[in-house]
């Protein structure tokens, strides 16, 4: 169904100067966990570093090598019917230039961004799926990267200069400074949220505006990431046959932009991995977690930014971690929003997309929170499961009351 039909290496347009060769990592990006060729090239010249290769978990040697671009034809199959589909990870194997999760992202050979631009056949539609280095970047940065090579190749074809080009601001590495004692450093991974020997399904479940103004009602909680996340709550993927532990240990993480929560505030283009994790723990009754949620996250404030600048207590636990693993093996549940960012401005000359979506990760009790389009009205939930788990997540009435 999918064919190679093209792959070439695109370098920056222009060279990167001598003084730039080597692009230091902020500390928050040493500890982050493991047809338009000419508008790409471009856009490398800014987003310099995404043509290097990282090194010894340190920096990017910026030598412009290049990204790896791949073109493809898709038959037989309609873009309208894929992304239809429950299970996204049909979808993700079907448009990106590898398989991200099959050590692809280690040592110091692996190139920081693949692209695979996908034209259907029948359709005449197109996909554009992007392998980025989770090493150097995030959402914040991944969505200004994408939205200025769309801005680049409408600019090209429309010879419109005219075009608002962002650029990436490289200030975390000054305000998070390399640490040397982080070279070589690889972030632990919690042994509870490895797939191991169990597959992983990833599915999504849409929320419509309707159903969130429901939720939000029913629950008199604040925001649609509270109402979202509310719904997959342990009690809610334990297996049937599984006694419910009233007193085990639940960890939730939650990917936090630390930008907008700086004082003063960073723009949205302010590149890297300038985000933390908020984690509350409940070693008592399941039914405080949402409290101890939103308590943690409100905690992330101007004051931790500025001990994550001048305390390295949070590193110490960290490496604490990887050596020696958690005391008590917690429950985890892991949390990441991409909601609100801007990532439906992309057009690459073809109008705004019609769905984006981000690849499924090889991890259990996982979940993605993306809007559902341009408008923002809705919100899909992309959960990654054991089969088991999931099975039994699917019948839970809740859930069929809000999604579709």
């Amino acid at each position: 169904m999918n064919d190679t039909i093209m792959k070439v290496e695109v370098k920056p347009s222009c060279p990167t100067p001598q003084h730039l060769k080597s692009f230091n990592l902020s500390y928050l990006d040493q500890i982050s966990p493991p047809s338009h060729i000419k508008s790409l090239a471009e856009t490398l010249s800014k987003f310099y570093s995404f043509a290097g290769k990282i090194i010894d978990n340190s920096y990017v040697d910026c030598n412009d090598d290049g990204v790896d671009y791949f073109e493809s034809k898709v038959s037989n199959c309609q873009l309208s019917q894929l992304i239809q589909l429950p299970n996204v990870q049909d979808i993700a194997k079907v448009f990106l230039p590898f398989d991200p999760f099959a050590g692809h992202d280690d040592g110091n050979s692996a190139k920081v961004l693949s692209v695979q631009v996908n034209f259907f056949e029948d359709c005449g539609g197109t996909v554009i799926g992007l392998c980025i280095s989770h090493k150097l970047t995030y959402a914040c940065s991944v969505v200004t990267f994408i939205n200025d090579w769309a801005s680049i190749a409408r600019a090209i074809a429309t010879s419109d200069h005219d075009q608002q080009i962002k650029g990436p601001v490289f200030e975390a590495q000054s305000l998070f400074p390399l640490k040397e004692f982080l070279t070589g450093f690889k972030p632990p991974t919690a042994p509870s949220i490895v797939a191991g020997d169990n597959a992983i399904i990833t599915k999504k479940f849409v929320f419509g505006s309707s159903k969130l103004a429901e939720l939000k009602k029913k629950a008199k909680i604040i925001s649609e990431f509270d109402d979202v996340h509310e719904q997959y709550q342990p009690s809610r993927i334990k297996p049937k046959n599984k006694a419910a532990n009233p007193t085990e240990v639940y960890l939730a993480l939650f990917a936090i932009n630390l930008r907008a929560r700086m004082i003063p505030p960073l723009s949205s283009n302010s590149f890297g991995n300038v985000t933390s994790v908020a984690l509350p723990v409940v070693m008592t009754v399941l039914s405080v977690l949402g409290g101890k949620i939103r308590d943690s996250i409100k905690k992330i404030d101007g004051d931790y930014v500025r001990d994550l600048q001048t305390n390295n207590a949070f590193l110490d636990g960290m490496k604490s971690f990887a050596e020696n693993g958690p005391r008590a093996e917690p429950l985890i549940l892991s949390f990441t929003s991409w909601c609100r960012f801007p990532i439906y401005e992309a057009n690459f000359g073809w109008g705004r997309p019609i769905w984006v979506g981000s690849c499924t990760l090889p991890m259990k009790n996982v979940v993605y929170l993306m809007d559902t389009n341009s408008s923002g009205d809705g919100i899909e939930a992309w959960v990654s499961l054991s089969q088991e788990d999931m099975d039994e997540f699917e019948r839970h009435p809740e859930l069929a009351a809000f999604v579709s």
